[in-house]
């Protein structure tokens, strides 16, 4: 029976896990000054506290039960494929383990605060804004954007080595 070490690409997981967890810990401690919004570049960048009670940007709230479940499976499925794959694909392993790292920080939201996520950056323009979100959703966009990429490269690279037909 392997030992699981903590090593390579799992280290963007702690990462992320660890910087949302204080990230959100120091938002919470603020909460009062963050309920009024501050300004830290601009108007385009700014910190306000806000609670999620759905899944990405808000959307879907379905139920407290329900995305502790789908996240729990997430983070089950994305442990599963990160174990099976080469580890010689190092950048598709790091992107998987950001999303990890995303995941686990919601879900610990979702556990231990009633089903409701911290969010609290804010970016956008005037009255065009994005959704508030956190750093546990930067791990996951931004991991899901980087393993998107690799799949795509790694599909043309196949598609270009296959023979030509005749």
């Amino acid at each position: 029976m392997s030992r699981f070490r903590l090593s390579g690409s799992w280290w963007w997981a702690v990462l992320i896990l660890a910087a949302d967890f204080l990230s959100k810990r120091w938002v919470l401690a603020n909460e009062e000054a963050l309920r009024a919004r501050i300004e830290i570049f601009g108007e385009f960048l700014r910190f306000i506290y806000v609670r999620n009670p759905g899944s990405a940007m808000g959307l879907f709230p379905v139920g407290r039960i329900t995305l502790i479940a789908v996240s729990s499976l997430a983070v089950v499925f994305l442990v599963y494929l990160y174990r099976t794959t080469e580890p010689a694909l190092r950048v598709r392993r790091a992107a998987m383990a950001m999303i990890l790292g995303g995941a686990l920080g919601n879900l610990y939201d979702r556990i231990f605060y009633q089903g409701l996520v911290v969010d609290f950056i804010d970016v956008g323009i005037g009255t065009s804004r994005f959704y508030t979100f956190n750093v546990a959703d930067m791990g996951v966009s931004v991991g899901g954007a980087l393993l998107f990429l690799c799949l795509l490269l790694d599909g043309r690279r196949k598609h270009d080595q296959e023979p030509a037909a005749e």
